[in-house]
């Protein structure tokens, strides 16, 4: 019994050391639209991982075929940083980071990073998968966006202020 007590607290200090904690500020819909860069729909085309410069965390950058821009002037090709991924057979994930896959198609509020590098705003809450419903609508799943109709959500961000969301002018 003491073996096994133990065990079990070399284990809970060991998972104490390494694990990193992420906190995530809750982000409403309107919080989004009112302060990303960028609002696109758009089709991932690829996602490749990299050390970061120190070496000491992995990123991935994501390729978006972009199909919509509702905010900005977007490029028909956007790259966006995410934390997390795999370089080589190591992998990291950062909990709470905006993961994406080859072939989905995805709406995302996009801000940038420190260095001019796109990144998604409020990270996976900025990012919903373009889905169907039974009807043949799109439906957005995941992120503050989850659950409503893209056209529905497109009407709200070309409209803004009469819809109740403040926002910002176009950069």
């Amino acid at each position: 019994m003491i073996r096994k007590v133990a065990l079990l607290g070399a284990v809970l200090l060991l998972g104490a050391s390494i694990a990193g904690a992420t906190t995530l500020v809750k982000m409403e819909f309107s919080e989004l639209a009112r302060d990303a860069n960028y609002i696109v729909v758009g089709t991932v085309t690829g996602v490749e991982g990299e050390w970061d410069p120190s070496l000491n965390f992995i990123r991935s950058n994501v390729t978006l075929s972009v199909e919509r821009s509702f905010r900005g002037n977007a490029p028909d090709r956007l790259i966006v940083r995410t934390p997390g991924g795999w370089v080589g057979g190591e992998g990291q994930v950062a909990h709470g980071a905006a993961t994406f896959e080859v072939g989905e198609k995805v709406l995302v509020f996009l801000t940038h990073w420190e260095d001019g590098a796109n990144k998604v705003l409020g990270y996976v809450q900025g990012k919903s998968q373009v889905t169907w419903d039974g009807q043949g609508q799109p439906r957005l799943k995941g992120g503050a966006a989850d659950g409503r109709l893209l056209d529905a959500v497109e009407r709200e961000l070309r409209h803004g202020p009469s819809h109740n969301i403040p926002l910002r002018p176009k950069s």
